[in-house]
């Protein structure tokens, strides 16, 4: 087993990475490690295989343990690796024990669907954290089912080391830093565009999906945070959310097959997506690439500036 995750590892990019697929639907496993090993090479030390940007909703068992064993495979120690779990109770504790017999450093429990309550996910969330044996992350979407209050008691278990927030709610994940940053660690999970509002309010870290292509532009703003160059953090994250912009449009229609396109682009593996959510529309894969221009040179640039 790789080392397991603590909150202090948190106060990283956290690299929700998409699942890279074959014209025929199958996972592109050469792909998903020679995309791990290019993350690596650029920095990122926090990889999360099958969640919602890996399409985890609708992924088989069998594919999750495909994926998460080639990622560690192709880590080989040298980053964590966080998959997500879920969603359902059943099926968070079938992958939290295919997760465990991998050896992952821990695991996020994805956000709840269905019918649920703010008691029985309160009930179903610390059971999960309990049985499932690994440092969790917490997933909070939602206010009415994981209210403030419940939060805050959640983040106290002994298995929770963080929290991804993804409410646009800042007033309420003020309150939850407050309470509970002590005890867990608050992690921005709205990538670049509101990061460093986040940073600025108690997150120590931030999720992002566009770092499966431009790693270290989402590395270089956190780190530019970190010393206090604030400016150049906001340089960064403007450029990047133009492309953010397209994610989310339309329902986000295209939030993890954008993704997909911009990795085909630029030379890492991608593919198609797989239902519910649909490939980029050939009238608009030109845009993509339009976007594409001046991140792939702020990245390239970034390369040669490192050590």
């Amino acid at each position: 087993m790789e080392s397991r995750l603590i909150a202090a590892d948190c106060a990283d990019v956290l690299v929700v990475a998409i699942t890279p697929r074959l014209a025929d639907g199958h996972i592109d496993l050469d792909g998903t490690r020679a995309n791990v090993r290019f993350l690596i090479d650029c920095g990122a030390r926090f990889l999360m295989p099958m969640c919602g940007t890996g399409l985890v909703y609708d992924a088989t068992l069998e594919e999750f343990e495909q994926v998460t064993a080639a990622f560690m495979e192709a880590a080989d120690g040298r980053a964590l690796i966080v998959p997500g779990i879920g969603p359902g109770f059943g099926r968070s504790m079938e992958m939290a024990r295919i997760a465990r017999g991998l050896g992952v450093a821990g695991a996020m429990i994805m956000p709840i669907v269905g019918p649920a309550s703010a008691a029985g996910v309160s009930e179903g969330l610390a059971r999960i954290a309990t049985d499932g044996d690994l440092p969790i992350i917490l997933y909070q979407r939602r206010l009415d089912i994981m209210p403030v209050e419940s939060v805050v008691e959640l983040c106290k278990h002994e298995a929770v080391v963080g929290l991804k927030y993804a409410v646009d709610d800042l007033d309420a994940f003020k309150r939850i830093a407050r309470e509970a940053g002590e005890h867990a660690a608050m992690i921005c999970g709205m990538a670049e565009d509101p990061c460093l509002d986040y940073l600025r309010e108690g997150a120590v870290g931030f999720s992002s999906g566009m770092a499966n292509f431009v790693p270290r532009m989402s590395l270089a703003i956190l780190a530019a945070f970190q010393r206090g160059d604030e400016a150049e953090a906001e340089r960064l994250r403007v450029m990047m959310v133009p492309f953010e912009d397209l994610r989310g449009e339309r329902s986000g229609c295209y939030s993890g097959s954008a993704l997909h396109a911009a990795m085909e682009d630029v030379g890492l593996a991608g593919g198609p997506v797989i239902p519910f959510v649909e490939d980029v529309a050939a009238q608009d894969r030109p845009r993509v690439v339009s976007l594409l221009e001046p991140l792939t040179a702020e990245e390239g640039r970034l390369a040669q500036d490192s050590p």
